[in-house]
């Protein structure tokens, strides 16, 4: 189009070339920066500054191992020599440290940069940030394994049912032999509710998580001195002495198998955690947490204990600080079970060389707890708990 005076309109000169690669480096989303063969930095774009949070003037001329972590620098000295002999690495996943402190999940495609004579002087580096991508992973990964886990379960669960009503069978007719003491029928009593608790735990892994029974009036003080009873071989094999605080407390309305599963994981830790003996603390109080009336049991450990950074992953599924011992199960099922009655469990650890252990604390509310009653009548209705 033509101006009034029969003249075309101004058009803007167009920027530089190297201007606008400039423009272009800026303005991306990902972080760019180049280094020389020594690994000093260079250059340093806007969204390096928003990813890493050092502004330009604190970063360039400094080494590019600021942002490496210590135990991947040899992976730096690598890439240097890959880019040496002229590779262009593409997607290299890999971390580095932010100016806080935090780890950054990237992937990185790093360029050789040539002089005019064609030799490598530097490299440019584009950084995108992968985190949310591999958390993606990581969780498709665990409900993977979580699917695979929970077949073999139920397969494994079905081929064990029938022995385990041969073995309920036997201990009742052992139960009835007017030649056995009192004693030992208090043992074999003990042994059919382990039985029982075994055959309800291979029920629940055919695809329910609940027992198929209402809440039920129960000492709590009774429930884990049952589970002592069972694991006293174990506990006097390994040279631990248990301590026993239980505090007045009235009775509290609870699925008996489920809290006395997770009241035997929780001593089975205790016990593993302590390979050279030592003492077991147990405590049971009545507390009132957030306005609800209710009771708290603790297990206490003189243990090794567990690290900082592992303790906010406890309650993982498939997390666990046995290496080759532990299948990482039982604490995740321990919490699902104690929030499915409307409580909390917690844990705090110490490390350190004089003050050691762990504790486990439990807190379970009262039977007016609206939670426990409404999946109770839910299991009354429906005639079997929610599924996994």
């Amino acid at each position: 189009m033509n101006s009034p005076n029969g003249s075309r309109p101004p058009v803007a000169s167009p920027l530089p070339t190297q201007a606008l690669l400039a423009s272009i480096v800026e303005s991306s989303d990902d972080a760019i920066l180049s280094k020389n063969l020594d690994g000093i930095i260079t250059s340093w774009n806007a969204a390096a500054t928003r990813i890493f949070g050092y502004q330009p003037e604190e970063i360039i001329g400094s080494s590019i191992l600021r942002l490496v972590p210590e135990e991947l620098v040899g992976e730096e000295a690598d890439l240097i020599a890959r880019l040496r002999s002229g590779q262009r690495i593409e997607h290299y996943e890999t971390t580095r440290l932010s100016k806080s402190g935090k780890r950054i999940e990237l992937s990185l495609t790093i360029s050789p940069i040539c002089d005019a004579d064609g030799r490598v002087v530097g490299a440019s580096k584009i950084a995108r940030e992968i985190g949310s991508r591999k958390e993606m992973e990581r969780l498709l990964l665990q409900t993977e394994r979580l699917v695979i886990a929970g077949r073999m379960a139920a397969t494994i669960a079905h081929e064990i049912n029938n022995p385990l009503e041969s073995i309920m069978n036997l201990i009742y007719l052992a139960r009835l032999d007017p030649s056995v003491s009192a004693t030992v029928r208090a043992h074999l009593a003990v042994a059919e509710q382990e039985i029982e608790r075994v055959s309800l735990i291979s029920r629940q892994t055919l695809g329910y998580f609940r027992e198929s029974t209402k809440a039920a009036s129960e000492h709590l003080s009774k429930l884990v001195d049952d589970v002592l009873t069972v694991y006293r071989s174990k506990l006097v094999h390994g040279r631990i002495a248990v301590r026993r605080n239980y505090y007045p407390a009235q009775p509290i309305a609870v699925r008996r198998g489920e809290i006395s599963q997770v009241f035997a994981n929780l001593l089975a830790n205790a016990i593993d955690a302590m390979p050279d003996g030592g003492e077991i603390a147990i405590e049971i109080n009545s507390v009132t947490v957030s306005g609800r009336a209710g009771l708290r049991v603790e297990f206490m450990d003189r243990g090794t204990g567990i690290a900082e950074d592992q303790i906010a992953k406890i309650f993982e599924p498939f997390f666990t600080t046995k290496e080759q011992r532990g299948t990482g199960i039982g604490l995740w099922i321990s919490r699902q079970l104690v929030e499915s009655h409307g409580g909390t469990i917690t844990v705090t650890s110490n490390t350190g060389p004089e003050d050691h252990g762990t504790c486990f604390s439990i807190f379970l509310p009262d039977s007016t707890d609206s939670q426990l009653e409404l999946s109770d009548a839910r299991i009354e209705r429906d005639g079997h708990a929610s599924p996994l």
